[in-house]
């Protein structure tokens, strides 16, 4: 399988009652993560929620826009485009 750098558009709901994908909304991947929207610690979870669910190193995951916003576009490296798509739309656990 080939793998690229995807760009991964998500709206980020921290304080949430756990990490989980809610769906898509309005073009955009809707996840809720535990961590509080202080210090950066909701960023950090975001990035390592997205790493695990998607099987590849925390490193491979980074925020490329919305640092301080709920909005959010991510890099992920080195995953297929099929597990890619399945995250879009929804059906990884």
């Amino acid at each position: 399988m080939e793998s690229d750098i995807w760009l991964l558009r998500v709206t980020v709901k921290p304080g949430a009652d756990k990490d989980e994908i809610l769906g898509v909304h309005a073009g955009r991947i809707k996840v809720s993560i535990k961590a509080p929207p202080v210090d950066g610690k909701a960023n950090k979870a975001l990035c390592l929620f997205i790493s695990r669910t998607l099987g590849v190193r925390k490193k491979q995951v980074w925020i490329q826009r919305g640092l301080q916003s709920k909005n959010k576009d991510l890099f992920v490296s080195g995953v297929p485009g099929t597990i890619f798509n399945a995250l879009k739309q929804g059906t990884m656990n």
